[in-house]
């Protein structure tokens, strides 16, 4: 079960927040932090099991979290998955592989 960290006196209550990659490691600890700091966070990942596991911890500790399964190296999908999504106030960035082969 992955460890949620204590985040920054920052408050964003009433915000949606948007992170890529956030499955684990440093795109988990962003969208931890920004639920922490009072945003409904979509946790946006590639590994569906993994993403629903993250999030399913940070709702455990009181924050909003929900996932949106994607791969992100596909614009169209990324093109039309944003379309039908309300608007997000913060968008992090952080998906990243250095694995020749995608996931599976």
């Amino acid at each position: 079960m992955p460890h949620v960290p204590s985040t920054p006196s920052f408050r964003l209550d009433g915000k949606r927040a948007l992170v890529t990659g956030a499955a684990n490691g440093i795109g988990f600890g962003a969208a931890a932090a920004l639920a922490e700091a009072g945003a409904a966070v979509t946790l946006c990942d590639n590994q569906k099991a993994a993403a629903e596991e993250a999030a399913a911890a940070i709702v455990r500790r009181g924050g909003m979290a929900d996932v949106l399964v994607l791969d992100v190296t596909d614009v169209e999908a990324v093109r039309a998955a944003i379309a039908q999504r309300p608007h997000d106030h913060v968008l992090v960035t952080n998906a990243g592989t250095n694995k020749p082969q995608p996931n599976t």
